[in-house]
């Protein structure tokens, strides 16, 4: 009886080392995860922090040759204060031709869709009013403007709670 817990003893110990050096295994695994987790980190850093101070350069080689630029545009126009509204216009205009061809289409394409979508939102607003006076039914308003039955019931039940308030 004895020998045979003796054996069951040592098969237990066995196991147990076998487990040990596992979880010893896998968390040296997970220590080289974490180091080159931190070697990542710091060269994601050391981009960013390179790429920031170029970009730094940058602004400042703009702003030097937009501050160059002004200067001359105001030794070449030096009038009294009443045109003082022509002045900002060349700023204006002087810093928009310093500015690179691809920024400056972004700039007129983000114009464009504020102006789309501030008018499509007043546009599509004053649609539905219109023809629910009209008489239309939130369905028919729907169809016609292709777009939501429930959108539509929403903004006309809004819209009424607003008339009722005010």
């Amino acid at each position: 009886m004895s020998t045979l817990l003796w054996l069951l003893s040592f098969t237990l110990h066995g196991i147990l080392l076998y487990a040990v050096m596992i979880l010893y295994m896998r968390l040296a695994a997970v220590k080289e995860t974490e180091k080159q987790q931190k070697k990542i980190l710091e060269e994601t850093e050391n981009t960013l922090a390179a790429f920031l101070l170029e970009l730094k350069e940058e602004n400042e080689k703009l702003i030097e040759n937009n501050d160059s630029s002004l200067n001359q545009a105001e030794e070449e126009t030096q009038k009294p204060d009443l045109l003082h509204f022509e002045k900002d216009s060349k700023r204006d205009a002087v810093q928009e031709e310093n500015l690179p061809e691809h920024i400056e289409g972004l700039i007129t394409e983000v114009e464009r869709q504020e102006e789309s979508v501030n008018s499509d939102a007043q546009s599509f607003e004053d649609q539905i009013i219109e023809l629910y006076e009209e008489g239309y039914s939130a369905s028919q308003i729907a169809q016609k403007l292709k777009s939501g039955k429930t959108e539509i019931e929403l903004f006309l039940k809004f819209r009424s709670k607003g008339v009722k308030d005010s």
